[in-house]
């Protein structure tokens, strides 16, 4: 079994699919058993103002832009 390399994200980290979309806060990133790679558990508020989660494949996102840091 090979291991995946370090995330290229953290938690906390402001990101968005590079396919576009709303900024997403990643609540956890590491490998998977299913699949191969980082994943990242990301949440949002949808434009209803829903809080939404879901799980990406890291290779699909990137930081958001214009975002506050401390």
């Amino acid at each position: 079994m090979r291991l995946a390399r370090r995330p290229a994200y953290r938690p906390g980290d402001i990101l968005t699919l590079k396919s576009g979309g709303l900024p997403m806060t990643a609540t956890w990133a590491g490998p998977v058993v299913f699949a191969p790679g980082n994943w990242l558990i990301c949440q949002w508020f949808g434009d209803d103002g829903e809080l939404h989660q879901d799980m990406f494949p890291e290779a699909t996102l990137k930081r958001a832009r214009n975002t506050l840091t401390a």
